[in-house]
């Protein structure tokens, strides 16, 4: 039935004199007789409807029956946009790409889908503890002063125990509400592994930029007075009748700050501009021969294994037989009893592929997530500025250098370098 009459009820005693009304089918049909229409009018205007009444006798509405029915039609706009508002809520939680979880006396009564990914199960019904790292709570509820422990929006890094065993690191941020009439706490989770990963490599940035600045003001410095040394060193032993190894040491000892010195330099210089097609097994070749002598006096053997057709790179070769060498020489040090390192050389997707194995006692993991940084090392006696100094040559050359490693077993260094 179109009937339009705005926001005002729509009284119709009679259908049968009323001009639209009587011509309509669905008069006939369900033999109505008298009509009152009132719209069900939601908070912003807007007309959802009509509620309608209808006799099939002749029947004369009264003024209770229209407020009757504005009354009803009311109760009705208020239902429609309360369920409208819990469905609107409802997709918001539902299709959040964070994590959103209800946790009541440590235990998880809701977790929306996004939180099932996290997890890569359902985590409904599951203890907090099972679920987060030791050491770490998100605060629960004081069931005695019925009060809750935790800031209002109190934000927190923590990590998630996923289901194959490993932990994520996320941002949980923290509400107390109601459920049921008793204290619950609301977690939203929020995955921030890409933002720590951008963290780190701006704290390294800053640590290359600190190096930089001190290579520049303090290493020529310090070749100065270093070259004196030298020399004096020298000349002191052509004239001294014994003790001669004491001078080797004082000699060795200046050689090792001259080679710090000179990575501290490498720090200060600009990036790479000058880059020629080279061929990697030439470099690797090269590299081989001129550390194969000191391999054999430690019982070292130095094993090449190269694929077929390697393309050419694009680079400074002397910064990659550097790199070479810096990686080679740390396999060489940590392998004291001997034993075998091995060098391959592949195509792999665009990249010249070079992969350096040694035999080593290997890595923690925890400390081969800071290999490459600024002043860490392995090494009792290291700067950490020679896998810092080679992992920057690579990232001049649109490269990447990665480790891994397994304790007692020895560590494998890749390195990628992209084909001509």
């Amino acid at each position: 039935m179109i009937i339009q009459a705005g926001r005002d009820p729509v009284i119709i005693n009679d259908t049968s004199t009323h001009p639209v009304a009587s011509k309509l089918e669905v008069t006939e049909g369900l033999n109505i007789k008298s009509f009152l229409g009132v719209p069900i009018v939601l908070k912003d205007g807007s007309i959802f409807g009509t509620l309608c009444a209808i006799a099939t006798t002749q029947y004369s509405f009264l003024e209770k029956d229209i407020v009757l029915l504005q009354s009803m039609a009311s109760f009705l706009a208020y239902y429609i946009e309360l369920e409208t508002s819990e469905n609107l809520y409802r997709q918001l939680v539902e299709k959040s790409p964070d994590g959103i979880m209800v946790e009541k006396n440590g235990e998880l009564i809701y977790a929306n889908p996004a939180t099932a990914e996290f997890f890569g199960r359902s985590t409904v019904g599951e203890k907090l503890s099972d679920i987060v790292l030791p050491g770490e709570d998100f605060g629960i509820v004081n069931r005695e002063t019925q009060k809750t422990s935790i800031d209002v929006g109190s934000t927190k890094q923590q990590k998630l125990l996923q289901a194959d065993g490993s932990f994520l690191n996320i941002e949980t941020i923290e509400q107390p509400l109601s459920y049921k009439g008793e204290p619950a706490t609301q977690i939203m989770i929020r995955d921030i592994t890409y933002r720590k990963q951008v963290e780190d490599l701006i704290n390294q940035s800053e640590k290359l930029s600190v190096a930089g600045q001190l290579a520049a003001g303090v290493a020529h410095e310090i070749r100065n007075p270093l070259t004196g040394i030298k020399g004096f060193i020298q000349l002191l032993k052509a004239t001294a009748q014994e003790n001669h190894r004491y001078f080797d040491v004082m000699m060795s000892e200046v050689e090792r700050i001259n080679e710090i010195v000179n990575e501290f330099l490498y720090l200060a210089k600009p990036e790479v501009h000058s880059l020629e097609k080279h061929d990697p097994l030439v470099l690797i070749e090269e590299v081989v021969m001129l550390l194969n002598t000191q391999a054999i006096m430690h019982n070292l053997q130095l094993q090449i294994n190269f694929g077929s057709d390697i393309p050419e790179i694009k680079c400074e070769s002397n910064q990659i037989k550097q790199v070479l060498i810096n990686v080679i020489k740390n396999a060489m040090e940590v392998m004291t009893t001997g034993g075998e390192i091995y060098i391959t050389a592949e195509k792999s997707e665009g990249n010249v592929k070079i992969v350096i194995c040694d035999e080593g006692k290997g890595i923690s993991k925890e400390r081969l997530a800071h290999l490459g940084e600024p002043f860490y090392t392995t090494k009792e006696k290291g700067t950490g500025l020679g896998l810092m100094v080679s992992r920057k040559i690579i990232h001049e050359h649109n490269g990447s250098l990665s480790f891994a490693s397994i304790i007692n077993k020895g560590t494998t260094v890749t390195i990628l370098l992209p084909i001509t």
